[in-house]
């Protein structure tokens, strides 16, 4: 009897340990579970807006045991705006201060539900206003320094049971900008460079939640801003300049302005100028400009990131036309770019002048063929030239011993054929 009896515990044992270890433990969606907000810690919570937040979840059986978080879905219901967010792990940002409820809502794979929902109370700090932040003066072209006053006035939450206003300490009220010379509970001293443009102040405050507010106050030094055309040509090229923009708190009409320029490969030292807005730039190469905006004692310099190229003198010189009236190369003539003087004379092979002319530029300019003492045609064949040019680019460096008003000229001599 009892080695019957002995045998049937051991079956009895045996079918019991094989059950539990085939079983396994006791799944979450299988029984009871709980879950539990582990990060922000706490039910409730004061942040910033726009601050970004972690947010971390998990969950235990009945029987206290961890269970795989994958077999759950985690959803984050944010009480803003029906934002909702799935995951046991993710961040969010509240926009805008207030009040918002945060609840976790878990159910498992199989849709079986946790026996609790986990809240939290949100803060977020509501950003204030800064009527009343001032300076003494919004124009520090006078040099004299500048009294900034900051004031924070707090916008209250009352749009639900939770109601709150945020508190500020005057000891951290920070301004901050250039030249700044005193600093104390809102109020602060500056003397704002003067060659600088116009100037941003920032009053900055903490609130009771740790979280930052600023405002920005600029003040008016000079500021402007030109454009220029054309920009290039050959010489001497005529460039006018223009106020493109300017300001300076409301006194525009009593900005002065300087043009100053010099030539790239030159010494910067050797500035031209105007105050008239025209300039006639006289020698060919490629020239830096910028502006000089002054008022009362602030100036600003403008440099704009385009160049005047003036072309270099160039002289080229056809062999051969036919002045037949068929619209096509009708005319000896020279290309030329930025000549300061011009004279040409064609002779034919006895020597004697045929016809000469001055004007460069003109679409008829040049030899059409025509005997010059006649008026007829001179007939084809071939005629030699003598031309005389000068260049703007030529011209002399001054120099102690040198009278830098003075140009070289050259000559050119050659032959062309006239062909009919």
């Amino acid at each position: 009897m009892k080695q019957v009896c002995s045998c049937q515990l051991i079956s009895l044992f045996t079918v019991f340990l094989f059950g539990a270890i085939f079983a396994g433990p006791l799944k979450a969606q299988e029984g009871i579970y709980t879950v539990n907000i582990r990060q922000p810690i706490g039910d409730t919570l004061f942040t910033c807006p726009g601050k970004n937040l972690i947010f971390v979840a998990d969950g235990e059986n009945q029987d206290g045991s961890a269970f795989d978080s994958n077999q759950v879905n985690f959803t984050w219901e944010f009480g803003y705006g029906g934002e909702a967010r799935n995951g046991n792990t993710l961040t969010f940002d509240y926009p805008e201060g207030g009040h918002y409820l945060l609840r976790l809502v878990a159910k498992s794979l199989n849709g079986n539900p946790a026996q609790n929902v986990p809240t939290i109370h949100v803060f977020v700090s509501m950003p204030p206003d800064f009527t009343g932040t001032r300076s003494d003066n919004s124009s520090f072209c006078s040099g004299e320094p500048i009294t900034l006053t900051g004031f924070v006035n707090p916008n209250p939450w009352n749009l639900d049971d939770s109601p709150f206003e945020n508190t500020y300490n005057p000891a951290e009220f920070v301004w901050a900008g250039a030249n700044m010379i005193s600093d104390r509970h809102g109020v602060g001293r500056t003397e704002p460079p003067l060659d600088e443009g116009h100037q941003n102040y920032i009053f900055r405050v903490m609130d009771d939640f740790g979280c930052f507010f600023d405002t920005t106050m600029m003040l008016y030094g000079v500021y402007a801003d030109y454009t220029m055309d054309p920009l290039t040509g050959e010489a001497p090229l005529e460039v006018t300049f223009s106020v493109d923009s300017s300001s300076n708190g409301g006194l525009e009409s009593s900005i002065n302005y300087t043009y100053e320029f010099f030539e790239r490969s030159a010494d910067s030292a050797d500035l031209m100028s105007t105050t008239t807005g025209i300039f006639s730039f006289e020698q060919p190469g490629e020239y830096i400009t910028r502006m000089i905006a002054r008022y009362d004692q602030c100036t600003y310099r403008y440099d704009l990131d385009q160049v005047v190229e003036v072309d270099s003198s160039l002289l080229e010189i056809p062999n051969v036309f036919t002045p037949n009236e068929d619209g096509a190369n009708d005319y000896f003539q020279v290309k030329s770019l930025s000549l300061k003087s011009f004279q040409g004379r064609i002779f034919n092979r006895w020597g004697k002048l045929v016809y000469e002319w001055s004007d460069w530029k003109s679409p008829e300019a040049g030899w059409n063929g025509k005997n010059l003492g006649t008026g007829g045609d001179s007939p084809a064949g071939t005629y030699y030239y003598v031309i005389q040019a000068t260049g703007w680019d030529w011209v002399l460096i001054k120099e102690e011993v040198e009278d830098w008003k003075q140009y070289k000229d050259k000559i050119y001599t050659g032959s062309v054929t006239l062909f009919r």
